[in-house]
């Protein structure tokens, strides 16, 4: 079995004002996080030696690990598991951790895919969004990301942040374009209530307009297209070769381990059903529970793919547990497959559950398609399904039909 690996790294400088991300900003227990990263890693996987198709640190900010807290969770991760040949091993990082010795050492590691948060070529939205990077520093990350690093790379950026505007969004699109990143992840900004953004709005202390933001999105994604990028999923956009491989696992309804405080693993088995798991926010919990040797070595029979490992109640004081029955798996896999522009088909849906798709699902894509928001593709045994470029924008009232 080939699984997917997400490491989270829960630790930021700052927090942006649009973020609801899990992150702290104490930093003096980065070292003990990560031994404790460590043990988790191999408690996960000892008994189980899967083959690692893609790795992606996130965070918060993993940039801030040094070159020696990285190798250490990489040689965990080969200690107790093989990794595939053509691995895709993402690391998350901040523009103004970017120079030419923090490059160099990252090569030192099986790396080979960098994704930077950009989010914004304009000062002051920069500034507003309480972002680390300036503008400048943006240029010089993209100018080391394009000739020092010279591997994959990605660049995240976000439409219609407050103090954004149309006319600084596209110039600042083009300038990156120039620097030639190999995939884009552009998002169209959701404003969440709990967020130093959020309360702003709601308390009626500055307007936001989602139109603008949803409009600048568009012309923006015109542009990518017309620049050689090809939209493969409804936030993102690649080169031919270059998609995302770890957010795929996602999308394709796969198996994936999380490690790290606050991370989410789900594990699929065989007929559709599956387990999903998330890890602790409290860091320290966190931190106590898997540096405790009890932890690590009484527990030799756990297995990660068994469907027996949720009846280990030790496990239940540092993780939440959901068991995924059926029925929400189908919907999970329509709701996650959709995103795809490539859509999804009926062979791979029966080789996940061992049936056909429903009737009234089956009428559902077909009224849509009657009203040009659907695509029904046949070929030989399989029919595929896609909402397309226009279906997709009204992809949560699709899966209301078909939910209800």
């Amino acid at each position: 079995m080939s699984v997917s690996l997400y490491i989270h790294i829960p630790f930021c400088v700052s927090k942006c004002a649009y973020c609801d991300f899990f992150s702290k900003t104490d930093l003096s227990s980065i070292d003990l996080y990560v031994d404790a990263l460590v043990n988790e890693i191999n408690f996960r996987f000892k008994n189980s030696k899967p083959k690692i198709k893609t790795i992606y640190i996130g965070g918060g900010t993993p940039s801030l690990l040094n070159i020696q807290q990285i190798l250490k969770i990489q040689n965990a991760i080969e200690s107790v598991c093989n990794l595939e040949s053509d691995l895709e091993f993402t690391i998350e990082v901040n523009p103004d951790d970017i120079d030419e010795d923090y490059l160099d050492k990252l090569k030192k590691s099986k790396i080979n895919r960098i994704s930077c948060g950009i989010q914004s070529m304009s000062n002051k939205v920069l500034e507003f969004s309480n972002r680390r990077s300036r503008k400048q520093q943006n240029l010089t990350a993209l100018s080391l990301l394009q000739n020092t690093w010279n591997k994959n790379f990605s660049i995240d950026l976000i439409c219609g942040l407050p103090e954004e505007t149309e006319q600084s969004f596209i110039q600042g699109l083009r300038k990156i374009l120039s620097f030639n990143p190999n995939h884009i992840s552009m998002y169209s900004l959701t404003v969440e209530d709990e967020t130093p953004l959020g309360n702003l709005i709601n308390k009626g202390k500055i307007e936001y307009d989602y139109d603008f933001s949803d409009a600048l999105w568009l012309k923006s994604k015109e542009i990518l297209e017309n620049a050689g990028y090809f939209q493969y999923e409804v936030s993102n956009f690649a080169k031919p070769g270059f998609e995302s491989k770890h957010n795929l696992t996602y999308w394709n309804h796969q198996t994936y381990v999380g490690v790290g405080s606050g991370a989410t693993g789900t594990i699929y088995f065989d007929g559709g059903e599956g387990f999903r798991y998330t890890n602790t926010t409290d860091i320290f919990k966190y931190i106590k529970f898997w540096n405790n040797q009890k932890t690590i070595y009484n527990f030799n029979d756990f297995v990660l793919f068994d469907k027996r490992n949720s009846n280990f109640e030790f496990l239940k004081e540092i993780q939440d547990e959901e068991f995924i029955d059926l029925e929400t798996s189908k919907i999970e896999y329509f709701m996650m497959g959709l995103r795809k522009i490539s859509g999804i088909n009926s062979c791979e849906y029966f080789d996940i559950f061992g049936s056909n798709i429903s009737p009234l699902i089956i009428e559902t894509f077909e009224k849509w398609q009657k009203k040009g928001l659907c695509k029904i593709s046949k070929s030989n045994e399989n029919v595929n399904y896609t909402l397309g470029k226009t279906g997709i924008i009204y992809l949560n009232k699709f899966l209301t039909e078909i939910i209800n």
